[in-house]
């Protein structure tokens, strides 16, 4: 994952937004690192989604799974910083870091909304960590021309559907779609 000791860490992708890095600390003190993702995760963001409960995946995914494929992975970390960005909570080594969360928008082309996602590891739910990661997934969208993420969840997923009008999000179950429910934010009055 991260090269043999003294070796220099990898190139950073073209565009990618380092303006974006920070950490963030947990309501225990235990300093998160927010940054892109980059191509050089792909181990890590392996190991995270293996990490996830059944139930975690189930509802992350909206269909049962063991797992997501290292393809899968690969394509998702094809990001071009504007239209598709993926934001990751790491903790631990910063040579070699523990993924613990991520959020990620792709935007509809040639418009200003994005489809996002957000999924964190099952020990840090509730702790604070999506709403931060979607902060930054936001802040980030806005910078770039976005004015709505959208996203959809299972009706079965309450917590979701709690946190995401907390958050601001509108909720709203879509018609004929056996219990899909459409969470949509206006970035519009997102602060910057």
């Amino acid at each position: 994952m991260s090269g043999s000791p003294g070796s220099q860490p990898p190139a950073l992708p073209p565009g990618y937004p380092a303006d974006l890095e920070r950490t963030w600390r947990a309501s225990d003190g235990t300093p998160v690192v927010l940054r892109a993702l980059r191509p050089d995760d792909l181990d890590r963001e392996l190991a995270f989604v293996n990490g996830l409960s059944e139930e975690t995946l189930h509802l992350r995914l909206q269909y049962s799974a063991k797992g997501v494929s290292r393809a899968d992975l690969a394509r998702l970390l094809q990001l071009d910083y504007r239209d598709m960005l993926a934001m990751g909570a790491f903790v631990g080594d910063p040579a070699d870091p523990t993924v613990v969360g991520v959020s990620r928008y792709a935007r509809v082309e040639n418009t200003d909304r994005a489809e996002c996602a957000i999924v964190v590891a099952d020990a840090w739910q509730g702790r604070g960590l999506g709403t931060e990661l979607m902060r930054a997934l936001g802040t980030a969208a806005r910078a770039r021309g976005i004015r709505f993420l959208e996203g959809a969840t299972l009706g079965e997923n309450q917590r979701i559907h709690a946190w995401a009008r907390r958050f601001g999000f509108g909720v709203q179950t879509e018609p004929n779609s056996g219990g899909l429910v459409r969470v949509t934010l206006d970035l519009s009055s997102f602060p910057s």
